[in-house]
C-alpha cells in the first residue's frame, strides 16, 4: 500500500514540481506512488500542433517518454503508475477535430466534450491501494494548462467524495511567477536526487530550458510549494 500519492498530469510534472520532496519521503521510509494520468503512447496521426511538438522533443534524440518518466521515478524512489489516457494534444472530439491544435488552446478552457473524464477519472482512482492516511498530492493548475485543470477536478471530486487528506502542489515552471503556499522542506540529497531524476527527461528540456547548465540552475533555485 501507498502512503503518498502524486496525480501527475504528464510524465515529467511530478518530478519537475516535486521531485526532492518526493524522494525525502521515500527515503523516510514511505511507499511513494506517481500516477502519471496522460501517459498513452502517442497515436500514429498527429495534429501539425503536436508534429511540431515532436520535432521540438527531438532535438536531443529519438525519444521515449514513459521509459525516461520511468527512470527518473527510480532516482527519486517512487513507484510509476502509467494510465493510458493521450496527452490533450493527441486526443479529437466525437467529429474527429482536434481538440486542442494550438499553444493557446492547451492553456484555455477545458472542452466541454471532455466533462465525463473528470467523473471517469475520480471513479478510477479508487482503485488504487492506499493506506487510510495516504496523503493524495495535486495539482494547483497554476498556468491553466488543460490536463492540469483535468487532474484537478477530477482529484478534488474523489478526495471530497472521501475526506482523504490532501496537498495541491505548485507547477513548475509555470508558478515560477507565481506566490503563495507553503515552501516544503527539503534535504540537499533530495535536491541533488532531483537534478539526477530530471536529466532523464531529456525530450523535455528544450520546452523549458536552453541547456542543462540553466536547467540546473534554474531548479535548484526553485523552492518546491504546497498548498
Amino acid at each position: 500500500m501507498f502512503d503518498a500519492l502524486y496525480l501527475s498530469p504528464h510524465f515529467d510534472d511530478e518530478v519537475i514540481s516535486c521531485g526532492a520532496q518526493i524522494y525525502d519521503r521515500a527515503t523516510r521510509g514511505e511507499q511513494v506512488a506517481v500516477l502519471t494520468i496522460c501517459a498513452a503512447p502517442p497515436p500514429a496521426e498527429l495534429s501539425p500542433f503536436a508534429a511540431g511538438l515532436h520535432e521540438r522533443w527531438r532535438a536531443l534524440g529519438d525519444f521515449d517518454r514513459a521509459a525516461e518518466d520511468r527512470q527518473a521515478l527510480a532516482q527519486v524512489k517512487a513507484r510509476p503508475i502509467h494510465w493510458a489516457l493521450p496527452d490533450c494534444i493527441y486526443r479529437r472530439a466525437q467529429a474527429g477535430e482536434w481538440l486542442y491544435a494550438s499553444e493557446a488552446a492547451i492553456f484555455g478552457k477545458v472542452s466541454p466534450q471532455e466533462a465525463p473524464l473528470v467523473t471517469e477519472l475520480a471513479a478510477r482512482f479508487e482503485s488504487l491501494d492506499l493506506t487510510p492516511e495516504a496523503v493524495a498530492f495535486i495539482p494547483r493548475a497554476i498556468g491553466n494548462h488543460v490536463d492540469h485543470q483535468l487532474v484537478r477536478a477530477a482529484g478534488e471530486k474523489w478526495v471530497g467524495a472521501h475526506g482523504r487528506p490532501v496537498r495541491y502542489y505548485a507547477d513548475y515552471p509555470y508558478a515560477e511567477a507565481v506566490s503563495g503556499g507553503d515552501a516544503v522542506p527539503l534535504s540537499q540529497a533530495g535536491r541533488r536526487q532531483k537534478i539526477e531524476a530530471l536529466r532523464a527527461y531529456r525530450s523535455q528540456w528544450p520546452s523549458f530550458w536552453p541547456d542543462e547548465a540553466t536547467m540546473v540552475t534554474k531548479v535548484s533555485q526553485w523552492a518546491e510549494r504546497t498548498f
